[in-house]
């Protein structure tokens, strides 16, 4: 468990498992048991003897979690062991994850503007989860739900952004942006809409491609530091490429996109 940069308590990839009213704030009677009935969701295990914790150990763990308020603006990482002692596994975040998908689509869909969210190309739909994720399914964007109930892909980019712009959600609206741009360009060229569509055409889409095919940890941050040439010369290393790290290389780029075609994905930027 860890905290969000709004003080509350999430884990993965931003599961908040935290409903505590205010920001910042320590949390009612009331709502500490909500809390903790969310927590309870998620099957836990105790680091050291990988056994499944009791709900007693879950509970402290959350309330330590939460009682270090000032470590909410250093990140995820600032709650590690010693701190805490519990966590979930990978499969265990996936199927959270995809049950929390299913449950916000589904109140996402009873909404007019978003009636038709079955027939959108698959970018379009990724990028409006991403912000329910983070919002709810109700976020109240007036102009955003113009734009996706006029299937105008590229209006809606330009009303996807939501604050406060700091840390990870600041990747999370630039692609945002990007996917409900990829979408527009999907639609517009008669493209198989089910398919999730990759542009390779820069450093930030490459990140994502490498993400995407398995070479971690990265940040998708569009930045060609170290890491990102690092990762491209370990897919080159990995391909029979020249080791040049270089994420616009042509070779590289042909092989990124063959490989995602070959999973299933519509790729540009090639």
């Amino acid at each position: 468990m860890y905290l969000d940069v709004k003080g509350y308590v999430s884990t993965g990839i931003g599961n908040k498992i935290d409903q505590t009213e205010r920001d910042n704030s320590s949390p009612t009677e009331g709502e500490r048991t909500a809390s903790l009935a969310a927590a309870s969701r998620l099957r836990w295990l105790v680091n050291d003897a990988n056994t499944e914790a009791t709900p007693e150990e879950v509970a402290n763990e959350w309330d330590t979690v939460k009682s270090h308020m000032e470590l909410a603006p250093l990140g995820h990482l600032s709650f590690q062991p010693p701190l805490t002692r519990l966590h979930v596994d990978d499969d265990e975040i996936d199927r959270h994850v995809f049950e929390k998908l299913d449950e916000m689509e589904g109140v996402l869909t009873t909404r007019p503007e978003f009636g038709d969210f079955a027939s959108w190309p698959a970018n379009a739909q990724l990028a409006t989860l991403s912000m329910c994720w983070a919002l709810g399914p109700k976020f109240p964007f007036p102009k955003f739900q113009g734009h996706v109930a006029s299937r105008n892909w590229v209006g809606a980019a330009d009303e996807c952004h939501f604050t406060p712009d700091v840390g990870t959600i600041i990747i999370r609206n630039k692609l945002d942006r990007a996917h409900l741009l990829l979408a527009d360009k999907v639609e517009v060229q008669g493209l198989p809409t089910e398919q999730i569509a990759l542009d390779l055409s820069d450093v930030f889409g490459v990140q994502g491609a490498l993400l995407t095919l398995g070479f971690k940890p990265l940040a998708q941050d569009g930045a060609d530091g170290p890491r990102t040439r690092g990762k491209v010369t370990e897919f080159q290393s990995a391909n029979g490429l020249a080791q040049n790290g270089a994420f616009n290389d042509p070779d590289t780029v042909s092989g990124l996109a063959s490989q995602l075609s070959g999973l299933g994905f519509t790729v540009f930027g090639v």
